[in-house]
């Protein structure tokens, strides 16, 4: 595999983390963030890794250098899948099929940028046009949702020579999240309805959205926010304008936290919410680890994003709009009979479409095509 460094808690590097401990075959990757040597990994690393020497970085635009790991990568005959979004991964992409015509060489696609007007956003749809027509050529392109397969073909690449392979969770994740035992109807049917957000507190993820909707309710609620990030204490100051005087509702902020105390939020929330507004959230790896653990996981459905296809539920039939979240979450918090049978039906889909069994199953027969 061929990847940038280093693993971290965000859905890209799990999910290439989580490959590379079933392939067991060596991990190539570049610092294009500098922080590789500063940083221990936020996941333990038991497969081997070899870094590449590179360029200093320009933006995260690194390039590698000439040195024997690098002509040894270029020259095997073994498979070679990288992992992008990477501008460095994809150009060894490119000089490895020059090298070798023949090798199978595949690549990951995570999902798709947003090109606006600023020059940065520019680059990086420059970025992108050039990344769709290098993995039309290569031997297969691995994607995350039926959503961004669609959108891969529209955008030039062989439907034979894609498959979708849905994110998954750690065994460890999988297991802790599916012995959680939810409480039965009557004991939270007086509780106000907690809602949970767990993310990066900046970018894209919304969390603006998700406390004005929580606005509009009528009926007693409270929000967990899991998370740091430089628009925390933006954040901050809204949750105490928009509910310092209110009787209904509470936001508490509990910043970056433990696995462990990640765990004892999903077990006590009723539902999670995941408000992001951009293509760049295609795949919440935190609505699997709701879903494992009997919540409903709601999110939006956007262009190019199979965000909102994660999580759909048949008995939530909703527009998964911005302007319809506070409507749904009012009806969530009127109903906890409906919030438990969510939360059954979410579990259930998770065990019939993202379980790290059908993930294993998925990933082999692929690998073995």
């Amino acid at each position: 595999m061929l990847r940038e460094w280093p693993p971290g808690y965000g859905g890209i590097e799990r999910v290439a983390h989580e490959l590379a401990e079933v392939w067991g075959g060596t991990v190539w990757s570049f610092d294009a963030q500098g922080r590789g040597w500063a940083e221990q990994d936020a996941l333990p690393v038991t497969y081997k890794r070899r870094r590449l020497f590179c360029t200093p970085s320009i933006g995260r635009l690194v390039l590698p250098l000439p040195s024997r790991a690098l002509w040894a990568l270029l020259t095997s005959s073994h498979p070679l899948h990288g992992h992008l979004p990477s501008p460095g991964v994809l150009l060894l992409l490119v000089l490895a099929r020059f090298v070798r015509p023949k090798r199978r060489i595949t690549a990951h696609w995570h999902f798709f940028f947003e090109p606006r007007g600023s020059l940065r956003q520019r680059v990086f749809g420059f970025y992108q046009w050039l990344a769709l027509r290098v993995v039309a050529q290569l031997s297969g392109v691995v994607t995350t949702s039926p959503l961004l397969r669609d959108e891969l073909v529209r955008s030039g690449c062989h439907s034979n020579r894609l498959i979708v392979l849905p994110c998954c969770l750690s065994a460890e994740q999988e297991n802790q999240g599916l012995a959680i035992q939810r409480l039965p109807p009557s004991s939270i049917v007086k509780d106000p309805m907690r809602v949970l957000f767990i993310g990066r507190l900046g970018s894209y993820k919304r969390l603006d959205w998700l406390m004005e909707s929580l606005s509009q309710l009528i009926t007693p609620w409270c929000l967990d926010v899991v998370g740091d990030g430089p628009s925390r204490a933006a954040f901050e100051a809204m949750a105490s304008d928009l509910f310092s005087s209110s009787t209904l509702g509470e936001v508490q902020f509990f910043g970056q936290s433990s696995e462990l105390d990640k765990n004892h939020r999903l077990r006590l929330a009723d539902v999670l919410v995941l408000p992001s507004d951009s293509s760049n959230e295609a795949f919440g790896i935190v609505q699997l680890e709701a879903m494992a653990s009997g919540l409903p996981a709601l999110a939006f459905q956007l262009p190019r994003s199979g965000m909102g296809w994660v999580g759909e539920l048949p008995d939530l039939p909703w527009s998964q709009n911005q302007k319809d979240l506070g409507m749904v979450l009012q009806r969530l918090a009127d109903d906890p009979l409906l919030r438990c049978h969510l939360g059954a039906q979410a579990r259930q889909r998770y065990v019939d479409v993202f379980s790290r069994k059908i993930w294993l199953d998925q990933l082999t027969q692929w690998t073995h095509a």
